[in-house]
């Protein structure tokens, strides 16, 4: 609700002086610049800082222009702008912020607005996440062994490829392990390729 501002009091009279500082922007008021004085306090001051000030700003003295209490205001709580939602699971409307649906008692990981497709996809995601973890963690042995570091390589690959949109989500300790034992793998492969070439030439040698 706009309100109208509030006038300044009435300029007092300009007066003249020795140099003094400003009550407001505690400059000195050179004998050039125009200059005036609360008529209470009788503080000194710029003709322009008392305009822009619309009185005194002595603490305690009566010329001190009357600030207006603003009235609190309730902003309701809302997600990009909205104050309510869809429950992905049931439907009803639920606050924005809502991490759990007071319907049908389903709890969310955030507070982001998702539909049903995204929110059952998050939720095929988090129950596939601990399968996908001890995958990685087999991968990584399989790569440190130099027998099966091969097969860590090829089919590690393969399953990175397929599930690293799901990874992306998880802990990085995760993807980090998964890819730990393909480098490793990919590595030994290739060491244990570069041996074998080198065995066969010498005996054939």
């Amino acid at each position: 609700m706009s309100t109208a501002p509030v006038q300044p009091p009435p300029l007092p009279p300009r007066t003249s002086g020795p140099v003094s500082t400003c009550a407001i922007c505690q400059c000195p008021i050179e004998a050039h610049e125009a200059r005036t004085s609360c008529p209470e306090c009788n503080a000194p001051y710029h003709a322009d800082c008392w305009q822009d000030n619309g009185g005194c700003a002595v603490y305690g003295c009566s010329q001190v222009p009357q600030t207006e209490k603003l009235a609190d205001v309730e902003i309701p709580v809302a997600y990009w702008g909205q104050e309510n939602k869809p429950c992905p699971v049931c439907g009803n409307t639920i606050l924005a912020v809502a991490l759990r649906c007071r319907f049908c008692g389903t709890t969310f990981d955030t507070a982001r607005p998702q539909d049903h497709v995204e929110f059952a996809q998050d939720a095929a995601r988090k129950m596939r996440a601990p399968s996908l973890k001890k995958t990685a963690v087999w991968i990584l042995i399989l790569g440190l062994v130099p027998f099966t570091a091969p097969f860590a390589a090829i089919f590690g690959g393969i399953w990175y490829a397929k599930n690293k949109h799901d990874l992306a989500t998880m802990p990085i300790v995760s993807r980090a392990l998964a890819l730990i034992g393909l480098f490793v793998g990919a590595g030994q492969t290739v060491l244990f390729i570069i041996l074998m070439t080198l065995f066969s030439m010498f005996r054939g040698d």
